[in-house]
This record gives C-alpha cells, sequence and structure tokens, in this order.
C-alpha cells in the first residue's frame, strides 16, 4: 500500500515538475485571464449531487460571479472518499487539468500538500485582507508549521453522541449534557435490552479506537506536531480497554466480531433501533444514507474522561483547496471563498466552519431538508455545538493515515480476543514507530 502511494505521488511530482519547465511565454499568457472571457473551473468531489446540491450551489455562484463557470466532477456516485482518493491520484499523476479539489480531512489534505500538489492560500488572504480565524473556525483545517494554509473549510463537523430519544425515556435517562466514559458506560448498560444494545462504535481506528485520546484538549491523534509518536499517552491503551470493556466484559455495545463479519454498518444499525447511542459527528443532523427515524434523535457532548475536564470536541471539515497545476487560481480561490460562505447557505446541507452564521436558524434550516424534520432534536443540538471547546489541532505529518492503518492492525487483534492490551500496546507502539521511520528516511 505505501509503495503504490510512493510511486504515484512520485508520478504526481514529476507531472508538476515538467509542467513548471514548460513553454515560459505559454505559461505567462495563460496565466493572464482575459477580463472578457469566461473561465471554467474544473472541481473534484466524491459529494453526489443528492448529499451536495451542487447544480443549485453552482447556478447562484455563476449569477454573482459573470466569468466564471464550474464544472462539477463528482469522480464516485457512493460518496465513499477512499473510492474518490484512488481516482483522484490517478487524475493528477496524468496532468489533467484540476482548479479546486475537495478533501475529506486534513490528513488527506497534508498527504497531497506534502508532494506540491495543494496551492497554498497566504497570498491570496492576504490580498484580501482576510482574518481567517475570524471568518472561519479554523480548528478542522489548520495551518502548517510554516504557517502556510492549503485550504478552506466548507462542511464542519464536531464530535459528539448520537441517541435515540425514545430508548432514553423507556430506561428513565435524561438527555447528558455533561458526561464522563464512565457515565456512557452505564448509559450503555442501562439501555441494553433484549431487542437492542446500549451503544455501537465502528470500525475507525482514528475514532472509535482512541475515544478518550479524542477527549483532550490538545494531543487526540496519533502522532504529535513534530511527526514523532503520541502512542505513550496513556489514553491511547484506555481507550482501547474502554472499548473491549463496553463490547466484551459488559456486552453493552455491538461486539467487534459481529460488526466485522456481518459487515455492520452505523446508520443501519441507529435508524433500525438496534443501538441507542452511536459516538459520531454532526454530520449525523441530515445524512442519514437513505434511512428515515421513526424516533426522535437527541444529541450529547463528546464524554469526558474525568469530571473536572472541560467538554472539549475533536473537529473535522471538509475542505476545499486550489490545484498547484491550475491556470484560474484567482477564480478558483473566488469560487472556494464563496462556496465555503454564502454557498453553505444556499446548499443547505451540513453545518458550516464559516463563523458569520446563525447556528439556530442554520440547524432548523438543515432539518426542514430532511425526510423528518421532527426527528431532529434542535435545541440539544445547539446546546452541544455552542457548549464544546473544538480541541486544539495541527497539519498533521502525511504519514498519519499510515500510522493509524498499522495501530489498527494490533488494536484488532485485541478486541477480537486474540491477544493481551499489554502486548497490544507495546506492539502498537513499535509499529507506529516503524510508519514513523520509514517515512523520515
Amino acid at each position: 500500500m505505501k509503495r503504490n502511494w510512493f510511486i504515484l505521488m512520485i508520478s504526481v511530482l514529476m507531472v508538476l515538475v515538467l509542467a513548471a519547465c514548460g513553454n515560459k511565454e505559454d505559461a505567462n499568457s495563460s496565466s493572464k485571464e482575459k477580463k472578457n472571457e469566461d473561465v471554467t473551473l474544473k472541481f473534484y468531489t466524491w459529494i453526489n449531487e443528492e448529499n451536495g446540491n451542487w447544480k443549485k450551489s453552482v447556478e447562484a455562484f455563476e449569477k454573482e460571479h459573470p466569468g466564471i463557470k464550474v464544472d462539477v466532477n463528482v469522480l464516485v456516485e457512493n460518496m465513499n472518499s477512499a473510492d474518490y482518493y484512488k481516482k483522484l491520484d490517478l487524475i493528477a499523476a496524468s496532468g489533467d487539468t484540476m482548479d479546486v479539489i475537495m478533501l475529506s480531512n486534513s490528513r488527506f489534505l497534508s498527504q497531497r500538500a506534502s508532494v506540491g500538489m495543494i496551492e497554498p492560500l497566504n497570498k491570496y488572504m492576504d490580498d484580501e485582507k482576510l482574518k481567517i480565524e475570524e471568518e472561519y473556525d479554523m480548528s478542522a483545517s489548520p495551518a502548517s508549521a510554516e504557517g502556510e494554509y492549503y485550504g478552506l473549510p466548507s462542511k464542519f463537523n464536531k464530535y459528539l453522541v448520537m441517541l435515540n430519544k425514545d430508548h432514553l425515556d423507556k430506561a428513565g435517562l435524561e438527555v447528558p449534557t455533561d458526561w464522563t466514559w464512565d457515565e456512557y458506560k452505564e448509559y450503555a448498560k442501562k439501555l441494553t435490552t433484549k431487542d437492542h444494545f446500549g451503544s455501537y462504535l465502528h470500525t475507525w481506528p482514528h475514532q472509535h479506537h482512541t475515544m478518550k485520546l479524542l477527549s483532550q484538549t490538545e494531543g487526540t491523534q496519533l502522532l504529535k506536531e513534530d511527526g514523532s509518536s503520541n502512542m505513550d499517552d496513556s489514553m491511547v491503551k484506555a481507550s482501547l480497554k474502554l472499548r473491549y470493556e463496553l463490547e466484551k466484559e459488559d456486552k453493552t455495545s455491538v461486539p467487534y466480531t459481529d460488526i466485522i463479519s456481518q459487515k455492520l454498518d452505523y446508520r443501519q444499525q441507529f435508524f433500525s433501533q438496534q443501538a441507542s447511542m452511536v459516538p459520531i459527528t454532526s454530520y449525523m443532523v441530515t445524512e442519514w444514507g437513505g434511512f428515515t427515524p421513526e424516533f426522535p434523535i437527541t444529541w450529547a457532548p463528546w464524554p469526558k474522561n474525568s469530571e473536572s475536564d472541560s467538554l472539549n470536541a475533536f473537529t473535522t471539515a471538509d475542505i476545499m483547496s486550489i490545484s498547484k497545476k491550475s491556470e484560474h487560481k484567482d477564480a478558483a480561490y473566488e469560487f472556494i471563498r464563496w462556496m465555503t460562505t454564502e454557498g453553505m447557505l444556499v446548499q443547505n446541507k451540513s453545518i458550516p466552519a464559516w463563523k458569520q452564521i446563525d447556528l439556530n436558524d442554520v440547524l432548523k434550516n438543515l432539518a426542514a431538508n430532511t425526510t423528518n424534520p421532527d426527528a431532529v432534536d434542535i435545541e440539544a443540538l445547539t446546546y452541544v455545538l455552542g457548549n464544546t471547546i473544538s480541541s486544539k489541532q495541527f497539519l498533521p505529518a502525511s504519514y498519519l493515515t499510515e500510522a493509524y492503518n498499522a495501530f489498527n492492525v494490533e488494536a484488532e487483534l485485541y478486541l477480537l480476543g486474540e491477544q493481551d492490551l499489554e502486548t497490544t500496546a507495546k506492539k502498537a507502539k513499535q509499529s507506529v514507530q516503524g510508519v514513523i521511520d520509514a517515512n523520515k528516511k
């Protein structure tokens, strides 16, 4: 896998170098866009029309920006970002035209920025005199260590817990507004019946294998800001232990063996009422995956590690970036600035990272756009989003995904009961360090 990525990225670099060495006169003339000539931007995404509302959004943009057209290229219809990245990187390696690129989080942004695929935005921001931290919540799209910004955040997601309100009521439980992982475990016990589990945790190593790590104000990932290992953080092992206790000892969360063998999905488990709680992100306010809930959905903050901790939440964002090879960078910047601000309200599909919004109004409009608006507990969701602190992040090392994959190999052996926690922690630390060493050469 790593070798394939390396070969592909070498191909991308070769294309970039060849493009840079092209005829200077042609490059200069192509960069000067004629004011009276339409520019067509090629925009790449994995989000399909149903979930992206691109037709309406692009029409609104083009009406406000005569002279700029946008050609939306949805590379996959199944909304699978992993499949999208395979196709995107092949297009980049082939040298085909790319102007605007959408990325699903800072890990994938970092991978592509590190090989020169993404244009830094600082020049355009300076020309506009943009105070970016005042304009956007940048916690999920931070600058590099050198202070370079490589993208603007559009859809903004905060980690939280999604709950079945009917199940809470039947168990006599209140909607949590401030709680710990110990209390989550108690809720899971009380919510578990012969018909359903109290909890569901998916197969994601970056989320459900590291839940307690994600409750911290900083140091929430397996690598530190300088690319070194964070595996000595006690919350790495504590997170695995928490999941094991829920699934293997308490038997209150869907067993990992079932999730793997039956290829279970978190949406199916929650909306079919097979599980009462799912730690997830706020995109679930609208992204129901074809399901229509027949029960009210409520929301709670991401649990704390101890009572004295603040209510912290890891954040992610869909990020809009400009291709380094684009011949229309100014127009591309206009598009991503509009799409990550006013365009998010036109799109009306997700919560924006843009700060100049009325959150309550946005949530009401999003709920109204679902197949069952009454199912969404707007009051609880507004509380959670407004009362949790975004954890401190940084643009991660380009090999962070490799580190999580290596960690996952050992974590799964533990969750499946094939090795003990101490062995898992030791071997996972060694595996992650192996990834770091291989990438530092």
